[in-house]
């Protein structure tokens, strides 16, 4: 079973979430895109897959951001005349 300070303790990069996906319990069987450290992008898709709340969180990071990548802010919807 996985501690809480293993959670509290993963790099907030793509790598250590991958590695988070694995230590919970989520392995790509085909392990598609393997890291440089050895960790699997897939592992983390199939978390993402199984976890729809983890997807809201990220859609709402982004919302809450309010930018791009390259930085350009996101537009508002803009009001269809009726």
């Amino acid at each position: 079973m996985m501690k809480r300070t293993e959670v509290e303790n993963a790099n907030a990069t793509v790598e250590g979430l991958c590695r988070l996906a694995r230590k919970l319990g989520y392995k790509d069987p085909a392990s598609q895109l393997i890291n440089h450290d050895g960790s699997v992008v897939g592992d983390l898709l199939y978390f993402f897959d199984d976890n729809p709340g983890a997807c809201e969180a990220v859609i709402q990071w982004v919302l809450d951001e309010g930018c791009d990548a390259d930085g350009n802010d996101l537009e508002d919807d803009e009001e269809e005349d009726s």
